[in-house]
């Protein structure tokens, strides 16, 4: 299964979403938690943590269309 790397920009309020879009692929869930991980450590290690408007995550992709 293909897991996608999602971010999310969130708008004004709590249910508003401003954009969003696949950063990366992988090819297990594992993978793509870790590379998340990765991604929130390293921010925070550069004195950049990732802010609060914005959301990530990893989503299976099933290979069905609309």
């Amino acid at each position: 299964m293909i897991w996608y790397l999602m971010l999310i920009y969130l708008g004004g309020d709590p249910i508003s979403v401003q954009h969003t879009e696949i950063v990366e692929t992988h090819y297990s869930e594992q993978d793509c938690v870790k590379r998340l991980k990765t991604i929130f450590r390293e921010a925070d290690q550069e004195g950049k943590p990732v802010p609060p408007e914005v959301n990530m995550g990893c989503v299976p992709y099933k290979g069905r269309g609309a």
